[in-house]
């Protein structure tokens, strides 16, 4: 073998190029495609350098040790929770005595009830016949034996249907299509519903009057009907991610407003405010006299202006912790119990 054969890799000569280092023998487009391998390969080694893999951040790995040596979420996972803070309302009613095994027909409503772990303990410690609303903005499966809406609790048509649901037995949770017209009514025959549509129960879904009323109705409605809910809870803030569905400024706007906590605690604290004080106004329109109210709250400077519309409106006010929150959690929950009569919502947040 000559000299100039040795020192060349590849001979260019005839349909097939032959290695004389190996016996490898490349077409001529496999011999391109290896040339411009090796250029590219030598230009990103030059360019780049180095690949970066990326691991957690601390904050996240922080997070991860935190929930592996955390003993409520393991019980959460033993029990069929579906989040650690089931624990927290379990240590609430322990101490408050929220919910009533003996009280065949008490009617609980659980706002921001996504992922359903309060709903779980309130459907746990209440009696088979008890009645439970779980209402959120965003999407999620209620729990067995728990009702759900997807609605605005700032909405006063939400209220409406709480009420229509627990003094009415209105069932809301269809799954079928509705009437384009008739609505939750389109089982109904067409004769049936030329009847429904004077009554006042078709009126109060379907009317776009807020201020509807008929002669006589304030002074027929039953208290019971007026203020159908016995206990309210409200664990609202943090958000249920979206998994299925499409794009809607009722659902997803949750995710960039109140929803969130950002970990500036003084954003954190004025919307955790915004959110008890819907929920404080949920409980002066359905709550009945002497019910119950729990709401979650991240503390900051107007926590005691929220306390004092408490106090406007239940004769008992508490601020409790439970063990379970954590102990660097800013979070703490006030208990209202025995709802005062007679409730004016402008005297309460005028004061």
């Amino acid at each position: 073998m000559s000299a100039s054969n040795t020192d060349r890799k590849f001979q260019p000569s005839g349909k097939a190029y032959r290695s004389e280092s190996n016996d490898y023998t490349y077409g001529r487009e496999s011999y391109i495609m290896l040339l411009a391998y090796n250029r590219i390969r030598s230009i990103v080694s030059s360019s780049l350098g180095r690949i970066y893999v990326r691991y957690n951040s601390n904050s996240q790995n922080k997070w991860l040790n935190r929930q592996l040596r955390d003993p409520y979420t393991k019980e959460a996972k033993v029990q069929n929770l579906r989040s650690r803070a089931a624990f927290k309302l379990m240590q609430i009613d322990d101490k408050y005595r929220l919910f009533n095994k003996n009280k065949s027909d008490q009617r609980i409503l659980d706002l921001g009830y996504a992922p359903g772990a309060w709903s779980q303990v309130a459907r746990q410690r209440s009696s088979p016949d008890s009645m439970i609303l779980g209402v959120d903005i965003l999407p999620c499966e209620p729990p067995r034996g728990v009702n759900s809406i997807q609605a605005n609790i700032l909405a006063k048509r939400t209220h409406d249907l709480i009420r229509l649901f627990f003094s009415k037995h209105f069932q809301l949770n269809r799954h079928d299509e509705l009437h384009k017209d008739h609505g939750y009514f389109q089982d109904m025959l067409e004769e049936e519903l030329t009847h429904v549509k004077d009554t006042e129960l078709y009126r109060e879904i379907f009317t776009s009057d807020d201020n509807y009323d008929t002669p006589g109705t304030n002074s027929t409605l039953k208290e019971r009907e007026k203020f159908p809910v016995d206990v309210i809870i409200s664990d609202m803030y943090e958000p249920w991610p979206q998994t299925t569905g499409f794009w809607n400024n009722i659902t997803n706007q949750a995710y960039f407003r109140m929803a969130n906590t950002t970990g500036v605690s003084i954003r954190d604290h004025y919307q955790s405010i915004d959110l008890c004080d819907a929920a404080l106004i949920t409980a002066i329109d359905l709550l009945r006299p002497l019910g119950s109210f729990v709401c979650k709250l991240y503390t900051g400077e107007e926590e005691n202006l929220f306390k004092k519309r408490m106090e406007a409106v239940f004769n008992n006010v508490h601020k409790f912790k439970p063990d379970a929150s954590r102990s660097e959690s800013k979070e703490t929950y006030y208990i209202g119990l025995k709802k005062k009569k007679n409730i004016d919502k402008l005297d309460v947040f005028s004061n």
